[in-house]
């Protein structure tokens, strides 16, 4: 039944990763021209999205906590159809915003928080592979979702049906995780409640409170919100730019599917080699390969550059996702991993001024470049403090620094 629910959750994120972040820069310059938007506005919705995504990610871990997973996902399904709808009937800024809106609380509901808790516990023994897996299929929807528009796109000229076919794929996907997950609680009995109740014991893991008070803790956040920021940035405006250096939507589009492509090889060896290396290693692997994706953008934009770009791109969204999941739980355990994550993602959300920013150097002085080159200082300072860093030892007994 775990292999079952894995599946489950894979085939959401799928849906999730490829309709998301990774083909709304693909649609943002048909949006632009047909709705007149300034691409502040346009930079302002993957604010919306990330900020959505992340500031609302205490709410599904209380979901959790009181209703059970199947719920969660019930109520993220219908936050996602309602956010493709909008954005496909949209006629201004404000719906684009409010479909953008939606569509970061159903990620938040129906992505990783819910997954990686769900399948950290289902999957004791092998949980960095199963991880791996998960991340893995995400990834390939990365690819898949840019290329789906495009196929759309060619065919009908139509934009808006895409975001139609993606409320449909939220029906079908949501519902079938929900009852599948709804079976599996109650078959195996999961432990909701507070966090440290219900049998756990300090010895699975560190109370949030006495992990929160590490700055170890503050580190893996650091790490993740860094990768996340390059991520979205880059993400919001790549395509455009290669568009405004001459290359090709066609080839713009292969190259960032490309990217996509090789997060997913990255994600699932992340997760295969996580059983024996070090997660920290893994994180620092992640923050270089995302910070010289960004300055690969700034060179110019040769085959090789654009190669040298979708290699360092892929890996670091794939190793990112998994390295920092597993370095959470390998430092501090799976006891408060939830609200763990939780916390992580809601700080991670500072990472959604990357696009505004980007987009309103872009109004002003014509160029994403400077967006690009401050993002990759900062991988490479986080990498750094990442790399020198080292686990968090519990203070005095263990009691003493598990205790709530």
């Amino acid at each position: 039944m775990r292999i079952v629910i894995l599946g489950a959750f894979s085939a959401l994120y799928f849906l999730l990763m490829a309709s998301t972040f990774n083909s709304l820069g693909q649609v943002l310059p048909m949006i632009v021209a047909d709705l007149h938007l300034t691409w502040a506005q346009a930079g302002m919705g993957f604010t919306v999205l990330g900020i959505a995504c992340g500031a609302a990610s205490l709410v599904p871990a209380a979901v959790i906590r009181r209703f059970g997973v199947a719920v969660t996902l019930l109520a993220g399904m219908v936050q996602l159809i309602a956010g493709f709808i909008a954005l496909a009937w949209m006629q201004g800024v404000g719906m684009y915003l409010l479909g953008t809106l939606l569509l970061g609380l159903g990620f938040c509901f129906c992505g990783t928080i819910p997954a990686v808790d769900a399948i950290g516990n289902a999957f004791e023994g092998r949980r960095s592979s199963a991880i791996g897996f998960y991340f893995t299929a995400g990834n390939i929807g990365a690819v898949t979702g840019p290329l789906t528009f495009y196929a759309i796109h060619a065919s009908t000229g139509d934009w808006r049906l895409y975001w139609l076919a993606c409320a449909a794929g939220a029906l079908v996907l949501g519902l079938f995780a929900a009852v599948v997950c709804g079976r599996y609680e109650r078959m195996a009995g999961a432990i909701h409640g507070a966090a440290g109740q219900e049998g756990q014991t300090a010895s699975e893991g560190w109370s949030a409170r006495a992990a929160l008070g590490t700055w170890q803790f503050w580190i893996v956040v650091a790490a993740y919100t860094a990768c996340l920021l390059i991520n979205t940035t880059v993400h919001s405006f790549a395509y455009q730019h290669m568009l405004e250096h001459a290359i090709s939507p066609e080839k713009a589009t292969g190259f960032i599917s490309a990217a996509a492509f090789v997060a997913a090889v990255a994600a699932a060896l992340a997760g295969v080699a996580g059983q024996k290396v070090d997660a920290r290693r893994l994180t620092v692997l992640a923050l270089m390969g995302s910070a010289f994706s960004s300055l690969a953008l700034v060179l110019p934009l040769s085959d090789m550059a654009l190669g040298f770009f979708a290699l360092t791109f892929g890996i670091g969204i794939g190793v990112s996702t998994v390295g920092t999941a597993l370095l959470l739980r390998n430092w501090f355990g799976g006891r408060a991993g939830l609200e763990l994550y939780s916390v992580m993602t809601v700080v991670s959300t500072s990472a959604a001024l990357g696009p505004s920013i980007g987009g309103h150097l872009h109004d002003t002085i014509g160029s994403f470049v400077p967006n690009f080159l401050g993002q990759a200082g900062i991988g490479i300072l986080v990498a750094l403090v990442v790399g020198l860093a080292r686990a968090p030892v519990a203070r005095g007994a263990q009691g003493d620094a598990l205790a709530a």
